[in-house]
């Protein structure tokens, strides 16, 4: 009986482990920040199974193995934070390097809610209003993502006194480029999810009043999707800088496709389903992302009154 007993204690043990091991599996996360392939990871140098590789990828630090002059080029988190005379303005997480001077028009649709309505455009409610601009993360995002030639504020210039250099025009992310948000591209005004907006409470309430077919309610559904230390949504919210938490190996046929392949298959397949998703666990890029969405956006169908 007792044999009997452990028999099944360690059968339960097993399976437990097995379903951790399932688990595990399904949660297909990207590269980290220190590893080749994440595109965060800017060095000029890579780790691959604990050795030192030369990184391919074009938004990279000149330099590499044999390299004596560019030393910083061979760091990682540098990039973007110094422990030392780091840029602190608006609380920045030791930033090292300088904010856009781009001046961002704000999303703006005809039923923005968050602009139209009176009740949570008020100031001090949604900061929506006409001297709106990005901060927070999304500010911070927004120093290497505008779209605009960094001279006098690239990648590394603020400990320094001068850039880490930078294969040709890649310390920054063109406006020829999707993931731009050059004014000129209009992106952040009308093609991208609006941010730095509080999205409290009363806000939640007053959008889900205007709107009769789908509701929206605060992020609740999967803890990682979450507001900031001021209840703004940022670009944090649904993004994370250092690691795509959800399945990294599937891409859009083209730039402008929706067709979902593998990406590098065709070579021209290099826009990511979830690029720097902060949500991952069921292995597949869609679901995940869905899930992300469905935090804030309740989609069940709901009666409509005409």
């Amino acid at each position: 009986m007792i044999g009997s007993r452990k028999s099944f204690v360690v059968l339960a043990a097993s399976g437990a482990l097995m379903l951790i091991l399932v688990y595990q599996a399904g949660a297909l996360e990207g590269p980290k920040v220190s590893e080749i392939g994440n595109r965060h990871n800017l060095s000029s140098l890579g780790w691959s199974g604990g050795a030192l590789a030369d990184n391919t990828s074009l938004y990279r630090a000149t330099g590499g193995l044999a390299s004596t002059t560019n030393l910083a080029g061979k760091q990682i988190c540098i990039f973007c934070h110094t422990p030392h005379n780091a840029n602190v303005e608006n609380q920045a997480p030791l930033w090292n390097r300088k904010f856009s001077l781009q001046t961002f028009s704000r999303y703006s649709t005809a039923t923005l809610q968050i602009r139209v309505n009176s009740t949570i455009s008020a100031p001090g409610m949604a900061n929506y209003g006409t001297n709106w601009a990005p901060d927070g993360s999304s500010k911070l995002c927004l120093s290497c993502h505008d779209g605009s030639s960094a001279a006098g504020r690239g990648l590394g210039d603020v400990l320094r006194g001068g850039p880490i250099e930078m294969m040709s025009g890649k310390e920054y992310i063109a406006s020829d480029r999707l993931a731009s948000f050059n004014p000129s591209t209009n992106k952040m005004k009308t093609g991208h999810h609006p941010v730095s907006f509080v999205y409290n409470g009363t806000v939640q309430q007053a959008i889900s009043s205007a709107r009769l077919n789908n509701g929206f309610q605060l992020p609740t559904a999967v803890p990682e999707v979450k507001l900031d230390k001021n209840q703004k949504m940022q670009c944090t919210t649904c993004h994370n800088p250092h690691q795509n938490q959800s399945d990294d190996g599937t891409c859009y046929e083209t730039e402008t496709s929706n067709v979902i392949v593998p990406c590098g298959s065709p070579v021209t397949a290099t826009r990511k389903v979830v690029p720097f998703w902060v949500y991952g666990v069921s292995g597949n890029a869609s679901t995940d992302h869905d899930a992300v969405c469905t935090s804030c956006h309740d989609m069940k169908p709901k009666p409509f009154y005409p």
